[in-house]
């Protein structure tokens, strides 16, 4: 009999908030949430995708209604956000979340990081501080590049992060100027701020791609990550053409792993840097402060689940992986991907009793490391039995 593990809750510690219901889905607004392409004749074909068929068919059962893209959004629409969300955490057991707030790709009308407790079934919910978005923040904002360090140092506060519920710095610079961070010099990195406040001023915002000024106060980031012991996540491997996968590679972020200056910065590379998943469970296994996730990859990359999980335990101690959805905009994804992740772990588990390298005592603790306990420790978060 496969190894059982839905009586585990989940610990998403990488996920989104959702938009809040506005018009019910028409298979053209629902298939783009379903793909990180952003073209419109990407989305075009997100109904021949095995993730997206697999998901209606999917849901189709537990709305209990015929298998088709029609049938389950009018099902869907019929019973309301809150009982369709409700029905899907239950399946889900989410025991607690890391929600990177700062992200509007999808719509800017989303839950807050509180409401979104209620949103996933009860769970206890933490916040996780997007880096280049305080930056573009604090351009806006200051006069010169010297105040933008000092709100950005002063921003990097323990006890305020612990007041407000902030778990973990967050950076997407593969996204924008890729993982082979530099350590510049201060006045180099100042010398940037003109071009990118003279963009602040005419569009009231600013979107921080010089990679100088972003590789200075990462390693201000990363310095304080050092010393306080504090989670810094990074974008790793897949993710929507905004990335450059030669540049967004965890491998290209040597320099910073081989600094013994921070070593001791827990540094959590998400997406299981797919479809760099070998070289990240290889980081993983020999620098002490990298943490592999399995998020977007499970359950975006839906025919390789076993082979992923397969991969990253191949060199990464058990203690290193973590379980996330990266679910953004929809219920869907949070619950697919904790459905099919546990199954996914528990199949791989199996194949390793099988071959006599686990017990059963083993597999399950194996389990409750990779999709709650080591999350809990990484980021200090309250166990149920710690709730009132």
């Amino acid at each position: 009999m496969p190894l059982d593990l839905s009586h585990i809750a989940v610990v998403d510690h990488h996920c989104h908030p959702w938009l809040r219901p506005g018009a019910d889905y028409t298979p053209e607004t629902y298939r783009p949430l379903f793909t990180e392409g952003v073209h419109p004749r990407v989305a075009d074909q997100v109904p021949q995708s095995v993730y997206y068929r697999w998901t209606i068919r999917k849901l189709a059962r537990v709305l209990e209604c015929d298998a088709t893209e029609d049938d389950v959004l009018a099902t869907r629409a019929g019973m309301g956000h809150e009982a369709y969300a409700a029905l899907l955490m239950a399946d889900a057991n989410v025991e607690s979340a890391v929600l990177d707030h700062l992200f509007s790709g999808r719509g800017a009308d989303n839950f807050t990081v509180a409401q979104m407790g209620t949103q996933l079934g009860g769970a206890r919910t933490y916040a996780a501080v997007r880096i280049e978005t305080l930056l573009g923040e604090l351009v806006v904002a200051c006069a010169d590049a010297a105040e933008v360090e000092a709100g950005f140092r002063a921003r990097l506060d323990r006890a305020a992060f612990a007041a407000e519920g902030t778990v973990s710095l967050k950076s997407i610079a593969a996204y924008r100027t890729g993982l082979a961070i530099e350590d510049p010099d201060k006045d180099a990195a100042y010398a940037a701020f003109a071009g990118l406040k003279a963009t602040a001023n005419v569009d009231g915002a600013v979107r921080i791609v010089d990679k100088v000024f972003l590789d200075y106060f990462l390693m201000i980031a990363l310095r304080w990550c050092a010393t306080e012991r504090f989670p810094i996540q990074f974008h790793s491997g897949y993710g929507d053409p905004d990335v450059d996968l030669r540049t967004g590679n965890p491998l290209q972020m040597r320099d910073v792993l081989q600094s013994e200056e921070l070593r001791d910065a827990p540094i959590v590379f998400l997406h299981a840097g797919y479809p760099f998943v070998r070289e990240l469970s290889y980081l993983a296994g020999v620098y002490p402060n990298v943490y592999l996730d399995l998020g977007l990859a499970i359950p975006f990359a839906a025919t390789e689940f076993d082979e992923i999980v397969r991969q990253s335990l191949a060199l990464a101690p058990s203690s290193r992986v973590l379980w996330s959805s990266d679910g953004f905009a929809v219920p869907e994804h949070c619950w697919f991907a904790a459905v099919q992740g546990r199954a996914a772990i528990g199949r791989e588990l199996d194949r390793l009793m099988a071959a006599g390298v686990y017990d059963e005592r083993d597999a399950l603790d194996t389990a409750e490391q990779i999709l709650r306990r080591n999350a809990v420790e990484l980021y200090g978060l309250a166990t149920p039995a710690d709730r009132p």
